[in-house]
């Protein structure tokens, strides 16, 4: 008591707490708290149909583009680079001069093979006139020693005369085909100094240039090992995809493909698969497939990056949802749909996937309407307002190239 005579200001301070207290729990237990009920969220979201068509199934890869054709240009003679004709990002036909290399050695070698093969034919004439000769000789002694106005000696002798001369034109004569393929020689190599294109395309590189020496036999370790230019054929290109192993079944020769580059990202580029090598390198277990695809304006360059796109099979009538209607947690992948109201969760198993639509192999039926937009707000039996969406428009055909 003394305390509280003491404190009184404590005292008054303890009271009025426990006073509200008392009016707290009197407010809640009343009459009127347990008439109230919590008003359920209703959430807005947007719904659409699943769709059913025809679904191409596609593989997708990237993969570098390359030319169909590309050849480093060597000279196959020595001498210096008398002139070029082209120069880098030239079109050449084909046959076209590329390069001349210095030819008056090999003139002057062509000129020395004729006058040795002149030479060579003219010994043979000299030959065949000493045949003529010789043989007329052997004939008369033949005659005379019938007569005994000569001796057989003479005859013997007539007779080794003539079997000289005919084995010497024999020998002549294979001088003359020596001199003849020592002229053909000088004559190749005279046109080797004139450098053509093999096929028609552009000159991507040039190495060297005027007064630069080169050499037929160039070894791998010398500088020179790089060619003069480097000739690329881009009307037709090439591009090589690492087709992993479980999709090795899939592809095969004919089916068609769509490719993509940044460059042209309003135009699709249609190919065909054209080779498949059928092995898989050890280290990537990864197959390779080339696909070739037409390039009659150039668009397409070598080295380019491109999106490929092979068409290896099509579903019919597949049952298809927008991809973002799914939602995937690691093994599990579900969509909801509405019913009375109400979401529901329903597992789904997913099959291929193009342009945006995703194809559901089991889990739904085309009565089933799926929540697209707001599918992160709902949970298993949320109350929700749902609001069908717009269908989406047939894609157009992968096989148009916009222009």
């Amino acid at each position: 008591m003394s305390g509280l005579k003491r404190h009184p200001f404590l005292t008054f301070t303890g009271i009025l707490l426990i006073a509200l207290v008392a009016l707290v729990a009197f407010r809640l237990a009343g009459p009127g708290a347990k008439g109230e009920i919590r008003k359920e969220r209703v959430i807005s979201v947007g719904t659409m149909l699943p769709i059913q068509k025809d679904l191409e199934v596609r593989l997708i890869y990237t993969a570098d583009i390359q030319p169909y054709q590309q050849i480093n240009v060597y000279s196959r003679v020595d001498g210096y680079i008398a002139k070029i004709h082209v120069d880098k990002g030239d079109f050449v036909k084909a046959n076209q001069l590329l390069v001349e290399i210095d030819h008056t050695d090999y003139v002057h070698a062509v000129n020395r093979a004729k006058a040795n093969l002149a030479a060579a034919r003219a010994d043979v004439i000299r030959q065949e006139a000493n045949i003529r000769n010789a043989k007329v000789t052997l004939e008369r002694t033949r005659m005379l020693i019938k007569d005994q106005f000569i001796s057989q000696q003479d005859v013997d002798n007539a007779q080794a005369t003539y079997d000289v001369a005919i084995a010497q034109i024999e020998s002549l004569r294979a001088q003359v085909h020596q001199m003849e393929v020592a002229l053909q020689q000088a004559e190749t190599n005279l046109t080797y100094s004139y450098i053509r294109a093999p096929f028609p395309g552009s000159i991507s590189v040039r190495n060297l240039d005027a007064g630069a020496f080169v050499s037929g036999s160039t070894g791998s370790t010398s500088t020179l090992s790089r060619g003069i230019l480097i000739l690329q054929d881009i009307t037709t290109v090439r591009v090589l995809v690492d087709v992993i192993e479980k999709d090795v079944p899939l592809v095969g020769i004919g089916q068609r493909a769509e490719l993509k580059v940044d460059a042209y990202p309003t135009r699709s580029f249609i190919g065909t698969i054209t080779r498949v090598v059928h092995a898989l390198d050890r280290n990537t277990r990864t197959m390779t497939v080339e696909v070739d695809l037409a390039n009659p304006d150039r668009a397409l360059k070598g080295g380019m990056f491109a999106r490929v796109e092979m068409i290896v099979g099509t579903h019919p009538n597949a049952l298809q949802i927008p991809i973002d209607a799914v939602t995937r947690l690691e093994t599990d992948q579900y969509v909801y749909t509405v019913k009375d109201g109400k979401a529901h969760k329903v597992p789904v198993t997913l099959g291929a996937q193009h342009n945006q639509l995703i194809e559901i192999i089991q889990g739904l039926t085309p009565a089933d309407p799926v929540i697209v937009s707001g599918k992160d707000l709902v949970g298993e039996g949320a109350r929700v307002d749902p609001k069908p969406l717009e269908q989406p428009s047939a894609p157009a055909s992968p096989l148009s190239t916009p222009g």
